[in-house]
Formats: structure tokens, sequence, C-alpha cells
């Protein structure tokens, strides 16, 4: 009687272990997995990597140990294209008409004088305007920087934190398969 309740208690230590494992690694895999990503397609594509790459290597013993030589593969290489694109703008200042330099050479010297200054005024207005939209820029893509940095790392806690929940649920079933295999020895030694 004792025999058997030592092994049902056993059997269902390594059950549960078994599922705690299956749970902790299924959380594992959710929280680090890309979103939308299947467990048993990425599974199951590694395991045909893996024996891609174990087919590779015994063909490549099997070469060697036979003395094939391998064989030869070439490549063509694609001719390269490229694109470019290019752009400009243009702006027309209008100031009306100057004074005939024959008939009044001041007052055509003042009117260009005038039309300098005012073009000088211009230009420092859009330098100036420039600079301050660059400043403000600057000062958005720091913050914006920042706030970035800021989300990372609480991210980055959070997928910390998600990992080390589903390594322990997987610790605590890989424990309780241990003690059960242990129970299940101490009952197959003692009856």
């Amino acid at each position: 009687m004792l025999e058997t309740v030592l092994t049902i208690c056993s059997l269902m230590l390594q059950a549960l272990g078994l599922v705690a494992a299956g749970v902790g690694f299924s959380k594992l895999f959710n929280d680090s997995s890309a979103p939308g990503e299947r467990f048993f397609p990425s599974v199951l594509a590694t395991e045909f990597e893996v024996a891609r790459q174990v087919r590779a290597a015994l063909g490549r013993l099997l070469r060697a140990l036979l003395r094939r030589p391998r064989p030869v593969v070439t490549h063509t290489v694609g001719a390269a294209s490229s694109a470019e694109a290019a752009g400009s703008i243009r702006g027309l200042a209008q100031f009306g008409r100057l004074p005939d330099p024959v008939q009044d050479a001041e007052a055509f010297r003042a009117e260009i004088e005038n039309r300098l200054n005012r073009v000088f005024r211009l230009a420092q207005d859009v330098q100036h305007d420039l600079g301050q939209e660059v400043r403000v820029r600057i000062q958005e893509g720091q913050r914006l920087g920042e706030d970035l940095q800021a989300r990372i790392a609480i991210i980055e806690q959070e997928s910390k934190r998600a990992t080390i929940r589903g390594l322990r649920e997987q610790v605590l079933g890989f424990f309780s398969v241990a003690l059960g295999l242990v129970v299940q020895s101490v009952v197959d030694l003692a009856f």
C-alpha cells in the first residue's frame, strides 16, 4: 500500500514538474519572442536547421574519408544599378523698376544701396530664423532621444522580469521532476 502511494506521489510530482517546466518555457518564449511568432514553427525551423547542419557535416566527413573532391560551385554577380534624385529651389525677389542711371545717377545709386540693404536684412532674418529652427530641432531631437532611452530602459527591465519569471517556473518544474525521480528511486530500492 505504501509503495503504491509513494509511486503515485512520484508520478504526480514528475507530471507537475513537467507541466510547470512547460508553462515556464511557454512564458519565456512569449515574453522574448517577436509579436505573432509561433512556438512550434520556430522550434521546427531550428530543428530542420540543425538537421541540415548535421547532414552537411556528415557529407564533408564522408568526402574527406572517401577523398572525393568537393563539387565546384560558381556564382554569377548581377549588374548593380543606382538611382539618383535631384531637386532645386529658386526664389525671385522683385523690388520694382530702377531709376534711369543716365538721367539721375545719384537716385540710381541710392536705390541700389537701399535694395542691397534690404536684401542683406532679409538674408540676416532668414539666417536668424534658420539658426533658431536648428536650435529648436536639436533640442527636440535630444528630448526625443532621452524619451527613447527611458522607454528602452523600461522595456528592458520588463523583459528581464518576464524572463526571470519564466526561468523560475522552469526551475520549479525541473526540481519537481527530480524530487519525483528521487521518490521513485527510494520506492524501487525499498520495496
